[in-house]
Parts: structure tokens; C-alpha cells; sequence
């Protein structure tokens, strides 16, 4: 497997490429509006992206999803719940998208947007256990994300501690978690 953090300096949003070293395929995730670093680092890598996925719809930045997908004729995948206006192919909790060794399952994390997804990364080459999970704006360095951006934040609020959090508590202590900021970001 082949994993690649990639952080916008200005608003110190994360994401992420992740690969498979026996195919080449690449998923993008929660690509921002710049789509260049995503192709330069592909390429550097020889790898080629073929699955873009955006984990929600995003308030704190532009996603470059549908311009990454176009240019490099990747699928782009959304949260079945998201609302949106442009075709994509839709994630459910618990599906599973495969590039060769590697295996990310959808974990849906309703309470910072109604329609959150995380990806669950396993590497088959290294053992059945998940490896890391990537949490996009479920989980921040050091907190949990905002509640109130998409619904009332008390009812976001309710959501995160009943039903997501113990989803993530659930995971193994040795399961990694990147987050879709890093520490001092807006």
C-alpha cells in the first residue's frame, strides 16, 4: 500500500491519496480545488487515480472532486445522503471499495453533516486488521468537529456522542487516525 497526506498551508485542510503498490490504483480523498499536487504526486509514484471521493459536502473549502475525476476519468463517489446536483455514484456505511491489496470501507459519522463518511483503510499485504482510518471533518487534532454547520447544533451534537463516537471508540487502539485538519488550522 501507498499513502500520501497532502495539507493546504493557508487553511490547514488535509487529504489524502491512498494506493495500491500491486495495481496503481489510487483513490483521492476530499481533494481540494487546486487538483495539480493530486496529478504531480500520482504521477511521481506511477500511479494513476481512479476513485475520488468527497466525505461531505464541504463548508470550509471548495472541493476539487469533480475537476480531479473529469481530468483523470476516475470514479467520484459521494455520501449516499449528500445532496447534490451533478452525477456521482453514491456510498452507503459498510460498502467497501477495492484497489487490489488494499480495502477502505465507508463508516458513516453523522453529526458534523448529516451525510459524513469516513474510510476505514485495511492493507491486505500487512493483515486483516485496519491500518487507519481517515476522518475528513468527523475528527480534528485534538477535538471533535463542529455540530452546528449543517443542522442545529444541539441535534448535531446529539448525533456525534450517541451514534458516531462510538463508532470510532469501537476501532482497535492501534488503528491510526488522520484527520481533514491539522493542529492550528481555522
Amino acid at each position: 500500500m501507498w499513502f500520501k497526506q497532502l495539507i493546504r498551508e493557508e487553511t490547514g485542510c488535509a487529504t489524502y491519496l491512498v494506493a495500491s503498490s500491486e495495481t496503481g490504483e489510487c483513490l483521492a480523498f476530499d481533494p481540494l480545488w487546486e487538483i495539480e499536487p493530486y496529478l504531480r504526486e500520482a504521477a511521481s509514484a506511477g500511479l494513476k487515480i481512479t476513485h475520488v471521493v468527497d466525505s461531505h459536502a464541504h463548508a470550509d473549502h471548495i472541493s476539487g472532486a469533480r475537476r480531479l475525476a473529469a481530468e483523470t476519468g476516475a470514479r467520484l463517489w459521494i455520501p449516499e445522503h449528500m445532496e447534490a446536483e451533478y452525477p456521482a455514484d453514491r456510498l452507503s456505511d459498510g460498502a467497501v471499495l477495492r484497489l487490489g491489496e488494499v480495502e477502505l470501507e465507508v463508516m458513516q459519522v453523522p453529526g458534523h453533516r448529516p451525510e459524513q463518511i469516513n474510510l476505514l483503510v485495511r492493507d491486505r499485504s500487512r493483515g486483516e486488521e485496519p491500518w487507519c482510518v481517515l476522518t475528513a471533518d468527523f475528527l480534528m487534532v485534538g477535538d471533535v468537529s463542529r455540530p452546528d454547520l449543517a443542522q442545529d447544533g444541539r441535534d448535531g451534537a446529539g448525533t456525534l456522542f450517541r451514534q458516531s463516537i462510538p463508532r470510532l471508540l469501537a476501532l482497535p487502539d492501534f488503528v491510526e487516525a488522520y484527520p481533514g485538519h491539522v493542529a492550528g488550522s481555522t
